[in-house]
């Protein structure tokens, strides 16, 4: 927890309402998003309770598995309702054409999204994802086959849902968090209803604190999923659950259809509320101004979706259960990569990021009190290379060394080296020296250089990116998923092995 976040919650708690952590939205949010609740059932992870969808607010679905027997029928529908949705946003293509590495293509307009209250919900659907892509296909059964599609589906989305700045699948308490602040603990954070009630607390309530207080009340609090209250569990389902196990041993028909519609209403009535709760925060999200990298971001999410359903045509074999070394890999070198892009991306778009790092010792902002626009150097061939210098005095502190490149959210293409970090009278000079974004000296781009008196802010330049050079799958020893230990070359080594 940086320094400014302790100091937003410090005030939150003082003031008793949400402070504001962000000016500007920085994940993209679709005009119809698919809103999904889940409940599980005590046992086994991914199998479900109960699971309410739908893309309007007044006209959520809910589908609901009985408390024993097959979750086949309540899956088989839940399969139609999501793949229909996806199917949905592969109705209209727009055409790339060729650049230098990547051939003319087709690209979706739209992609799925879906919305989820928190990252447990996401975990689930994860657990639900590993099991269902497994499930074998029955031709006597054609819902089997739809199902194993979900779970293929379910996979993709959770597996976006890991790396930073996919819209994909959000948890909406992880969506405001990035937003607000609020005076209650990180752990307390993850409830969608208290957390929403800090940062939007109804009109009667005092402040966000008495509005939080009032939705943890045992009496009306119903946790958003996946699990459910333990007191509702004890109260409700189970008398429930007993009924019906009572009624198939006695292979009572009707009773057991009684007891599904009581059990029907009854988690219509539990989950209402978190289903209101969600559009609620749709609404205060979608109402933020959207940062400009959030749209090049979309087009990331359009891309690797078009992909997937590429994959699903072609091939559609479903992800193993554990990635083999290489492939891991490179899973953890993608979202390595997301994450810095995410972070310096947030910081050209967002001064209060900025405000952040500047505490953290990333950034430093302050007053341009000279330039010299005709610097130059000579380079490696001898031939004049415009290097146009400027000097920031700054009240921050620069722990960063010469040499340190930097950027700047006036022109995110431009790049800034330090030359000199010189103390001065409580503040600091910092000389910076233009490398990248400032064209030639016969081509010079002099919109890169500010004024006299303009205040600027230099974040940490991300690393210029290039994924590394991983062995294929058949490079790598038997151990990390390469051939097995039993060839002629490893057998020695592997019976060694084992008599150790």
């Amino acid at each position: 927890m940086s320094l400014l976040t302790s100091l937003l919650r410090m005030r939150a708690a003082h003031t008793g309402n949400a402070q504001r952590a962000s000016q500007l939205r920085h994940l993209h949010l679709s005009d119809q998003p698919l809103m999904l609740l889940a409940l599980k059932q005590t046992g086994p992870a991914a199998r479900p309770l109960a699971i309410m969808l739908g893309t309007d607010p007044h006209r959520p679905r809910l589908l609901v598995a009985p408390p024993s027997g097959s979750t086949a029928p309540m899956l088989g529908t839940l399969a139609d309702a999501v793949t229909a949705y996806i199917d949905a946003c592969q109705r209209h293509s727009e055409h790339l054409p060729a650049t230098s590495s990547k051939p003319a293509r087709r690209r979706y307009t739209d992609a799925p999204q879906i919305l989820v209250p928190n990252p447990q919900t996401v975990q689930h659907l994860k657990d639900l994802g590993d099991d269902l892509r497994f499930r074998s296909v029955d031709d006597q059964n054609p819902d089997s086959r739809a199902v194993q599609r979900l779970g293929h589906w379910l996979t993709y989305l959770t597996d976006r849902a890991d790396l930073p700045g996919s819209a994909a699948l959000i948890p909406m308490t992880s969506f405001l968090g990035m937003h607000w602040i609020s005076g209650q603990s990180p752990l307390e954070d993850e409830d969608l209803a208290t957390l929403l009630a800090w940062i939007d607390p109804p009109r009667h309530a005092a402040s966000g604190r008495d509005a939080a207080h009032t939705a943890e009340d045992p009496a009306t609090y119903r946790p958003a999923g996946p699990a459910t209250d333990a007191a509702f569990d004890n109260d409700h389902l189970v008398p429930l659950f007993d009924a019906y196990a009572h009624a198939r041993r006695q292979a009572q028909g009707q009773q057991q259809t009684r007891t599904l519609q009581e059990l029907d209403r009854l988690l219509a009535t539990y989950m209402q509320p978190t289903w209101d709760l969600m559009w609620q925060a749709y609404a205060l999200l979608q109402a933020l101004p959207e940062a400009k990298g959030t749209a090049r971001r979309w087009d990331q999410e359009r891309t690797a979706f078009t992909d997937e359903c590429n994959y699903l045509a072609q091939d559609g074999r479903p992800r193993p259960a554990r990635d083999h070394a290489v492939a891991a890999a490179v899973r953890l070198a993608r979202m390595e990569h997301a994450a810095t892009a995410f972070a310096a991306e947030r910081a050209a778009d967002d001064p209060f990021v900025r405000a952040e790092l500047r505490t953290t010792g990333e950034a430093f902002g302050g007053p341009v009190t000279t330039i010299d626009p005709e610097h130059t150097l000579r380079g490696p061939t001898g031939r004049a290379q415009w290097r146009p210098r400027l000097t920031v005095s700054t009240p921050d502190p620069v722990p960063m060394e010469p040499g340190q490149l930097l950027a700047c959210h006036t022109h995110p293409n431009a790049r800034y080296k330090i030359c000199e970090v010189t103390p001065a009278d409580g503040d600091t000079l910092v000389e910076l020296e233009i490398t990248a974004g400032m064209g030639t000296v016969t081509r010079p781009n002099h919109a890169v250089l500010p004024e006299a008196g303009a205040f600027l802010v230099f974040t940490i330049a991300p690393d210029h990116y290039r994924m590394p050079e991983f062995p294929a799958r058949d490079q790598t020893p038997w151990t990390h998923g390469g051939p097995p230990a039993d060839h002629p070359a490893d057998s020695d080594e592997g019976e060694g092995e084992e008599e150790q």
